[in-house]
């Protein structure tokens, strides 16, 4: 296993330790049952891995940069990503990420999907505003502007700004181009593979319509008399 692959799934792992940690102290684990997890989370990602490398590491990645939840939705913190791109300012990150009409377009999507309360016109005059280069757009502005829920901001300690999960997906893959790249192979792979399925069923299809009613019943290991009787 390479030192990157290496590193994503030790990390993964040692947050899932900190996750039965906290159900040790309350008397549902065993310090045994938590080893046992970690072997068996082990080998499953073993398996993962095999089978889809670049979606494997992502969703292990954003497993655990997930942060906290709000009304049963998993948030993940856009400030956590950021610092590893800006340390010292991560504000800066999100808010350049925040003035690309793109992400705007996505943001604008999920809202729609997701939230029946989105204002419409505050998007379209935040869109507007990006033509003025000082119109510094940050998460808060967003969510007063729009009545947005897809992001949120929280003060204070463990405070920050955090996403939707499908949202920090498109966070990450914008601030990081190899991610990008790893979804782009997530997507080409996934592709691929249906496009195998329809391949396999349009010659299914074809053989098929050249069979005769005996071939055919043949094929599928039934006899006329088994289909109809004696």
């Amino acid at each position: 296993m390479e030192e990157y692959t290496k590193g994503v799934v030790e990390e993964y792992l040692a947050y899932q330790r900190r996750v039965l940690k906290t159900l040790l102290d309350r008397g549902v684990y065993t310090p045994e049952g938590i080893e046992d997890h970690i072997r068996s989370l082990r080998e499953s990602i073993e398996e993962d891995l095999d089978s889809n490398k670049a979606y494997a590491l992502l969703k292990m990645e954003m497993d655990v940069k997930k942060g906290i939840r709000d009304e049963e939705k998993e948030y993940v913190s856009l400030t956590h990503i950021a610092r590893q791109k800006n340390f010292e300012n991560p504000s800066y990150v999100i808010q350049s990420w925040l003035r690309d009409r793109n992400t705007l377009d996505v943001l604008y999507l999920w809202e729609t999907e997701n939230n029946p309360d989105f204002k419409k016109d505050g998007y379209e005059g935040i869109v507007n505003k990006l033509s003025n280069p000082s119109f510094t757009l940050t998460a808060k502005i967003w969510r007063e502007e729009t009545a947005a829920t897809g992001i949120l901001s929280k003060q204070g300690n463990g405070g920050g700004t955090f996403a939707h999960e499908d949202i920090a997906i498109d966070f990450y893959a914008w601030t990081f181009p190899q991610k990008r790249y790893q979804l782009v192979k997530i997507i080409s792979g996934k592709a691929a593979f249906l496009d195998l399925i329809h391949e396999d069923l349009e010659e299914q299809k074809e053989r098929y319509n050249n069979m005769t009613l005996n071939e055919l019943y043949a094929s599928q290991g039934i006899t006329l008399v088994d289909k109809f009787g004696k």
